[in-house]
């Protein structure tokens, strides 16, 4: 755990996603949660300790599965944009079982765990903004468009951090299977490179803590992928092509040698929405 601010604390350290908590006079407000189900108990802990009082709320930056196995497990009300709540309310079944076995393949002493863990899903939600008042102090969460429905960040402007959730993510291929709108999420990666965010520390979704030029490798990745999806629009040897676009979208980021074939299925899964997009 570091903290970045006065009473704003990240942890950059747990697999799956970047996770982070204010502290508050009446206790704290957690953003996103640690996956694994001991983690996310771990840190349940640490908050609780370094606030001196409870959770109040746990912010999701989106509805993506990383976030939502072991949200439950911080004890607070779950507040999310309305459209990562939708998108979360329709999880199958299956669907949380699929997550829960590749997340169990990976760390096979936390399987029992996790299958054991239900679904939390948000009870609080918000169109376009919400502002949660707690001891005198205001927490503003706002929806932005992102790689995911209900991308939502959380800017405490004193402070000058931003929770940015997988809006940006670091050193790492971005998550793209339900991007509604990639044009979008490049107009608000291009914001972010605006002199009022000079200084500002921006907490990524994954990866470490950096600033605003930390968003120019991923805009690139956006922009490229756009054009490999473009290029494949009515390609009779779009077999060929799409394998020849997903190595390269690949070859962007380093990747874990035992990540490969995960990360391969993420940059498919991410082109072949690329594709539908453009169609749309």
């Amino acid at each position: 755990m570091k903290r970045v601010a006065h009473n704003i604390y990240v942890s950059t350290k747990y697999p799956g996603v970047s996770v982070g908590f204010v502290v508050l006079p009446a206790g704290a407000i957690a953003v996103d949660a640690p996956t694994l189900p001991q983690d996310a108990r771990a840190w349940r802990e640490q908050i609780v300790e370094k606030a001196g009082g409870p959770i109040l709320y746990v912010v999701l930056t989106d509805a993506h599965p990383d976030r939502m196995l072991s949200v439950g497990l911080l004890r607070a009300p779950v507040v999310a944009a309305r459209a990562a709540y939708e998108r979360a309310a329709v999880y199958t079944e299956g669907f949380r079982r699929s997550i829960v076995e590749s997340w169990a393949r990976r760390y096979p002493e936390a399987a029992g765990d996790l299958a054991k863990v239900p679904l939390a899903l948000p009870e609080i939600m918000f169109t376009e903004s919400l502002t949660l008042h707690k001891g005198g102090v205001d927490v503003t969460v706002r929806h932005v468009d992102g790689g995911a429905p209900g991308s939502s960040w959380i800017h405490f402007q004193e402070q000058d951090v931003l929770f940015a959730g997988d809006t940006v993510v670091v050193g790492t291929h971005p998550f793209m299977e339900a991007t509604p709108d990639s044009k979008a999420w490049l107009k608000t990666l291009n914001s972010l490179r605006r002199a009022c965010y000079s200084d500002t520390v921006i907490v990524p979704g994954r990866g470490p803590i950096c600033d605003q030029s930390d968003t120019q490798p991923l805009s690139e990745y956006i922009a490229l992928a756009r054009r490999r999806a473009r290029s494949l629009q009515g390609d009779g040897q779009a077999r060929v092509d799409k394998a020849a676009a997903v190595a390269e979208l690949l070859s962007c980021f380093p990747i874990a040698a035992d990540e490969h074939d995960l990360v391969q299925r993420r940059v498919k899964a991410g082109l072949d929405r690329l594709c539908e997009e453009m169609k749309e």
